[in-house]
């Protein structure tokens, strides 16, 4: 199993439309894009999707098996992208938190999807990983996963202010080889409806992560690193990173 990422940024991306700071002139420079955080399971059978807010997400997997899809939350760039896959010719399983509004009218016309609410916390067994849904602390009804592979498990905690007392406890009791974690804002920005790097900084000590990441960058925090020449205690991942769960 690898994960792997088509995007880390928020939901602006970077480079932002028409935006002059030095971050997206450099990306525009470089012709790179960051796409909002999505991020994906691949396995030798196919993938598994953590959200599907790019658009293109059916062109990117088409000739894939989407094995399922576990959407964090129903904010448009989590979930964009099944406005189009649910025209897919396989059926696929979309487990989400509950939300009787969802997004647009993925539920009225769910065509090839199905849409299973999924309980806080109940381990989901499949045939290769296990997982279980974390509550998180955002402006609309957020999971984070616990993924269990073999011998590793690994936590994503993305678009969070904070974790639910109860997710807190639950996985300060496990032993997290690797967790990714919202951290969108900079220092100067400690209430909003995500994390700073700080805050999440100390999420990540207070878990007693191996292997701990930071995801969900806006532009502005990353001026603001490098304006300030900030060493961060844990990096920021790039949509080019890769983790393969099967090294030892």
């Amino acid at each position: 199993m690898k994960l792997r990422f088509l995007g880390s940024a928020d939901s602006a991306g970077i480079p932002v439309h028409n935006c002059s700071c030095s971050i997206c002139k450099e990306y525009r420079g470089k012709s790179i894009k960051n796409l909002s955080t999505n991020a994906y399971l691949e396995f030798e059978d196919g993938v598994i999707l953590l959200d599907a807010g790019v658009e293109n997400i059916s062109n990117i997997f088409d000739g894939k098996k989407i094995k399922a899809i576990f959407l964090t939350h129903f904010h448009a760039d989590h979930c964009l992208g099944l406005l189009r896959l649910r025209h897919s010719t396989d059926k696929i399983d979309c487990y989400h938190p509950k939300d009787d509004m969802g997004f647009s009218d993925l539920f009225k016309y769910n065509h090839s999807i199905t849409y299973n609410q999924i309980e806080a916390f109940k381990k989901l067994d499949f045939s290769d990983f296990s997982i279980r849904a974390i509550p998180l602390k955002h402006s609309k009804n957020t999971l984070g996963y616990c993924i269990e592979y073999k011998t590793k498990t690994m936590v994503y905690l993305t678009d969070c202010f904070g974790l639910e007392k109860d997710s807190l406890e639950f996985l300060k009791n496990q032993d997290i080889d690797f967790a990714f974690i919202d951290a969108c804002y900079d220092e100067r920005k400690t209430k909003g409806n995500h994390l700073n790097y700080l805050q999440a900084s100390e999420i990540l000590d207070d878990l007693k992560v191996k292997n701990g990441y930071l995801m969900h960058i806006s532009h502005s925090t990353k001026e603001y690193i490098k304006k300030n020449k900030i060493e961060l205690k844990y990096r920021y991942i790039e949509p080019s990173d890769s983790f393969d769960f099967d090294v030892k």
